[in-house]
């Protein structure tokens, strides 16, 4: 294993300000155009790769999320009309609860993610040659 050396602990830092940078600039793009931030759309979009639906559980794990604070933002997010949660018809779990995806936020889901995919383009991968991505694919494919 590599020691861990300055040029390594820059590298780690650099990466955090970078995604850090671009989530607040598409956070920014999202709230100006649709009052939609970008912690709520990363849920709806966890969502709509599940289908419309998901159990509070396996949200949490598609997030890597701490309970309580997807719980406060499901709660802001429902309020707004975007998702439902109702109980799961199960036998084991009386407190498991589904998420799902209104129609409403559905259609939001679809319009904040043309934002989002642009910003994403021109905030990242424009910057990024065939090499780049494909270092990236090796360092982000050992997590």
């Amino acid at each position: 294993m590599p020691r861990l050396d300055a040029e390594r602990v820059a590298l780690f830092r650099s990466l955090g300000i970078a995604v850090a940078s671009i989530d607040r600039t598409i956070d920014i793009e999202l709230v100006e155009q649709f009052d939609l931030p970008l912690t709520w759309f990363d849920v709806m979009t966890a969502l709509q790769r599940g289908g419309g639906s998901l159990r509070v559980n396996e949200l949490r794990a598609v997030l890597d999320e701490i309970p309580s604070s997807l719980s406060r933002r499901l709660d802001r997010i429902e309020e707004a009309g975007w998702v439902t949660r109702k109980p799961t018809p199960s036998g084991d779990d009386r407190r498991a609860v589904t998420v799902t995806l209104t129609k409403r936020g559905r259609l939001l889901w679809r319009d904040a993610n043309v934002v989002y995919r642009r910003g994403v383009q021109h905030h990242f991968a424009m910057h990024l040659s065939t090499t780049d991505i494909g270092a990236l694919q090796r360092v982000l494919g050992k997590w």
